[in-house]
C-alpha cells in the first residue's frame, strides 16, 4: 500500500521515498512504485500530479489496487527517490474543485439541483445537474452565492471517518466507497465525501465564474472557471471587447446591440443585392 502524503497536506511539493519496485509500460514506459507519494492519481474527476523523480519527468499516475504507480519514460533507480510535484498544476486543480464544491452546493441550496457528476479538464470545468432547464437570473443567483462563500474565507477540512458515523453527518451525496471514506468540510456550508486535493481556505479558490450551461438528455452541464482559469479568462475576454468597442467606435457596454444591427443590416443588403442580381438576370435574359 502506497502512503498518500497528499492526505496529509495538499501544499506538500517534494518528498523522498523508498523504491518499491517497477513494472513494464506500453511504448518503453516504465511504471514506479513508491512506499510513499505526494502525487495524486488520476479519479474522482480529478486528472493526475505531474512533476519529476529523479528529474526524469511523471508523464502520467494511475492507481492500481492500494498502490500508486508513476508512469517515467526513462530509469529509476533505488533505493531512494526524490520527487517532485508541479505546483502550479496542483494547485489550479484544487482552486476547480475546491470551488466545484462550493458551486455544487450553491446550486443543490438555491435551485434543489444536484450534482451528479464532475470533471476537471485541461482548460474548463464541468458539472452536470439533474435539472433541464436553467434561467439566467438563477444562474446569476448561484454564481453570487457561491463567490460569497469564497469570499467568506471559510476554513475547510477534510477528515476520514467511519461508515457507522455517516448518518449523523449532513453529506451532500454519498460516498461511493465502503472503506477509507474521506469527507471534505467547508465550514457552515458543504460536507462531501471526497478523496482529491482541496485548498485549506475558500478564499484561496478565487472567482468562481460560470461560462455556459446547456441540456443534455434529462441533465444540463454547467462549465465553470475558478482562480487563475478565470482571471485569464476575464483577461482576454475584456482585451476583446475593448478592441471590438474601438473598432466600432462604442462603449462596451453598446457593443451586443451594435453587433446585432450591424448582423441586420447585413442581413437586408444580402437579400437587397440578391434582388438587384436577378433583375440582372433577367435584363440580360
Amino acid at each position: 500500500m502506497t502512503q498518500r502524503l497528499y492526505y496529509q497536506d495538499a501544499y506538500q511539493q517534494e518528498f523522498t521515498a523508498t523504491l518499491v519496485r517497477c513494472i513494464p509500460g506500453l511504448q518503453g514506459s516504465t511504471g514506479v512504485i513508491l512506499d510513499r507519494t505526494c502525487f495524486y492519481p488520476t479519479s474522482g474527476g480529478q486528472p493526475c500530479d505531474l512533476g519529476t523523480l529523479e528529474s526524469v519527468p511523471v508523464h502520467d499516475v494511475t492507481e492500481e489496487d492500494d498502490e500508486i504507480v508513476h508512469w517515467v519514460t526513462g530509469e529509476i533507480c533505488g533505493p531512494t527517490v526524490h520527487g517532485q510535484i508541479d505546483w502550479s498544476r496542483r494547485f489550479d486543480h484544487m482552486q476547480q474543485h475546491t470551488g466545484q464544491h462550493i458551486l455544487s452546493q450553491a446550486f443543490l441550496q438555491l435551485l434543489k439541483a444536484q450534482t451528479v457528476s464532475f470533471h476537471l479538464g485541461e482548460e474548463l470545468a464541468t458539472i452536470d445537474l439533474d435539472c433541464t432547464t436553467l434561467e439566467p437570473q438563477s444562474v446569476d443567483a448561484v454564481e453570487d452565492f457561491a463567490n460569497q462563500v469564497i469570499f467568506d474565507d471559510r476554513p475547510i477540512v477534510a477528515r476520514f471517518v467511519a461508515r457507522e458515523d455517516l448518518p449523523s453527518l449532513e453529506l451532500r451525496k454519498l460516498p461511493k466507497v465502503d472503506k477509507e471514506i474521506r469527507i471534505v468540510q467547508v465550514q457552515d456550508f458543504d460536507l462531501s465525501p471526497c478523496g482529491g486535493t482541496h485548498c485549506s481556505r475558500s478564499g484561496e479558490v478565487g472567482p468562481n465564474a460560470i461560462r455556459r450551461w446547456e441540456k443534455r438528455g434529462q441533465e444540463t452541464r454547467v462549465e465553470f472557471l475558478c482562480g487563475w482559469r478565470a482571471v485569464h479568462d476575464y483577461r482576454w475576454k475584456t482585451r476583446t471587447v475593448n478592441e471590438l468597442s474601438l473598432a466600432f467606435s462604442v462603449k462596451d457596454r453598446d457593443l451586443p446591440s451594435s453587433v446585432h444591427r450591424l448582423v441586420e443590416e447585413a442581413s437586408e443588403q444580402r437579400h437587397q443585392l440578391q434582388h438587384l442580381f436577378d433583375e440582372r438576370l433577367g435584363i440580360e435574359a
